[in-house]
């Protein structure tokens, strides 16, 4: 692995653990005891402590590995015990802060005083709710475990511990799901005024408990159309509240965009720990062992000065990939252009050495004809409008290369 550049990484926590897994939930989450679940932690923590003397001979222009952005994500983080999550959030202080942005995902039906307090404790200036939302009827068909009253009665508590950096996950699509009830849920939502929504379609993926209902003729989820009219009845109603779309599927009140997400869609470097986890850095992708007791047993010691490397490696395996430059261009823009701002000729051209226009004049040019991208002379960036962001899939596929 080459040397990591002084803007920094990039940090993902992965905490695999829920009271019980959506019907529509596809990500490596479980139920586990609590036995399993604090040899879990002593293992994330021996992880980070690895990844520290991997990455120390490698920093370059930092005197200590630094995060400029944390995530804790699930699973649900809030599925710990306070004692267990605060071993875990203090393992990674030392390497943020004030001016690092750590967010952590919480479910509305586990978070308690006690977990606010560690939040508070460990630097935490970020909090995602998952809602879903705001129908009961709704929440017990995706198999939520919260009400929307234990929801509110959350989001309160949040406010008055000081938290003002709230994102709130809304969802489309939801089995029996009509426009009435989905406007119901965005007109309550921007009434709280959280700093930041993000709206998503119900992506019905295989391997879930929806999966199979739907292969058996048993879901009944909104059709295109609805979904569509749903999609615009978002964008309209976040944007009279103040609430500007910065991605497709997210949206946020001035200066409040997430920028570890978009660490995400501008190709920066991050760094993934836990079970699973993917990482990017330098132009090469790897991920993590999926097997709980093999993660376990990896990093159930701090290892001795010198070896933190082969754990590392050995968590790893065989998934180390360095993506061609060809890969890294793709990426580069069909992961940018879902950024309502674009992408940048300049950036490209310093990333790659060669002008956007010489790999993508002809694509790019076929999509300003037919009003789906557009170009701000200004700034040298491309985007997609608003009609393209409406069949976003078909125009970012283009920019895959032959």
């Amino acid at each position: 692995m080459k040397t990591v550049k002084k803007d920094g990484l990039s940090l993902y926590i992965h905490i695999p653990f829920c009271v019980k897994k959506c019907l529509y939930c596809d990500f490596l989450s479980f139920s586990a005891s609590n036995s399993k679940k604090q040899g879990y932690v002593k293992a994330l923590v021996n992880e980070l402590a690895a990844w520290e003397e991997v990455l120390k001979e490698k920093l370059t222009g930092m005197d200590r590995l630094y995060f400029k952005t944390v995530f804790a994500g699930g699973g649900t983080p809030t599925c710990l015990e306070p004692s267990m999550l605060l071993e875990i959030l203090q393992s990674v202080m030392k390497y943020t802060d004030e001016n690092t942005e750590f967010t952590i995902e919480a479910n509305p039906g586990t978070i308690t005083d006690s977990h606010i307090s560690v939040f508070k404790e460990t630097g935490i200036n970020r909090v995602s709710l998952g809602l879903q939302s705001a129908q009961d009827r709704e929440l017990k068909k995706l198999g939520r475990i919260h009400t929307y009253r234990e929801f509110c009665n959350s989001y309160s508590k949040l406010q008055k511990a000081g938290f003002s950096n709230i994102n709130i996950d809304i969802m489309a699509g939801i089995p029996g799901q009509d426009i009435a009830s989905y406007k119901d849920t965005l007109e309550k939502i921007t009434i709280l005024g959280p700093a930041h929504i993000s709206v998503y379609s119900l992506i019905v993926e295989p391997g879930t408990a929806f999966y199979k209902m739907q292969e058996q003729g048993g879901l009944d989820i909104a059709d295109e159309d609805t979904d569509r009219h749903m999609y615009n009845l978002a964008k309209e109603i976040l944007g009279r509240n103040g609430y500007n779309r910065y991605e497709i599927s997210n949206y946020s009140k001035k200066g409040m965009e997430c920028l570890h997400n978009i660490t995400y869609w501008t190709g920066g470097n991050y760094l993934g720990t836990g079970l699973g986890a993917s990482s990017y850095i330098n132009g090469a992708r790897f991920a993590g062992i999926r097997d709980f007791n093999k993660y376990i047993n990896i990093f159930k010691d701090r290892a001795e000065p010198g070896l933190a490397e082969k754990q590392v490696q050995k968590n790893i395996g065989s998934s180390y990939e360095k993506l061609s430059v060809k890969n890294q261009m793709e990426e580069f823009m069909f992961l940018g252009l879902r950024m309502c701002k674009g992408v940048s000729k300049s950036t490209f051209l310093d990333r790659f050495g060669i002008n956007m226009d010489e790999v993508y004049g002809n694509v790019i040019k076929h999509f300003l004809q037919n009003q789906l991208l557009a170009e701000d002379v200004n700034s040298g960036r491309i985007y997609l409008t608003e009609r393209g962001i409406d069949i976003s899939n078909y125009v970012l596929s283009d920019f895959i290369l032959d």
